[in-house]
C-alpha cells in the first residue's frame, strides 16, 4: 500500500502528519510526502521598468522565492525524516505546478493507493472564489481520499 500525503505547511500540517503516521502504521504502508509549490507567475515575469523610482528588481523577487522554496524543501525533508524515525518507509517530493494537477500526476506516476490531505474548513464564499483542493481532488480521482479537518478547538 502506498499513501500520498499532501502538505502545505499551514496550521493543519501537524495534524495531517500525525494522522498519516497512524494510518500508515496500521496499513503497513509506504508514505510519500508531497508539497506542491504554486509560484505566482505575475511575480516572476512582470515587466521591469528601470525608470520607476520604487521599482523592485525581478531578480530580488526570484531570490526571495528561491529562498522560500529552499526553506520549504528543508522542512519537507525534516518531516520525512521524522516519519522514518517513527518506523515508516517515507520519501519526500516537492514539485511545482497547479496543486490538484500535480497531486493527480504524482498519484498516477507513483501508483499511489490513497491520498491524505488536510481541509482548511474555508467557508462557502472562500470556496466559491478560491476553489477547494480537496473538492477538486474528490471529483477528479478514483483513489480514496482521507480528508483531515482542521481542529477547531485549537483555533
Amino acid at each position: 500500500m502506498k499513501i500520498l500525503v499532501a502538505i502545505d505547511f499551514s496550521d493543519i500540517t501537524e495534524q495531517v502528519l500525525t494522522q498519516s503516521s497512524i494510518l500508515a502504521k496500521n496499513l503497513q504502508a509506504e508514505v510519500c510526502l508531497l508539497h506542491v509549490v504554486e509560484a505566482n507567475q505575475d511575480y516572476i515575469t512582470y515587466d521591469y521598468d528601470q525608470t520607476m523610482m520604487y521599482a523592485i528588481d525581478p531578480s530580488e523577487i526570484r531570490d526571495q522565492l528561491a529562498q522560500r522554496f529552499r526553506k520549504e524543501h528543508k522542512t519537507l525533508l525534516e518531516y520525512a525524516e521524522g516519519l522514518r524515525n517513527n518506523g515508516l518507509n517515507c520519501k519526500a517530493l516537492m514539485v511545482q505546478g497547479e496543486t490538484v494537477k500535480a497531486i493527480l500526476a504524482i498519484v498516477e506516476k507513483l501508483s499511489m493507493d490513497f491520498i491524505v490531505l488536510g481541509s482548511h474548513g474555508k467557508g462557502a464564499i472562500s470556496q466559491l472564489l478560491l476553489g477547494s483542493t480537496s473538492k477538486d481532488l474528490i471529483k477528479k480521482t478514483s483513489v480514496p481520499i482521507y480528508l483531515i479537518p482542521i481542529d477547531r478547538s485549537e483555533a
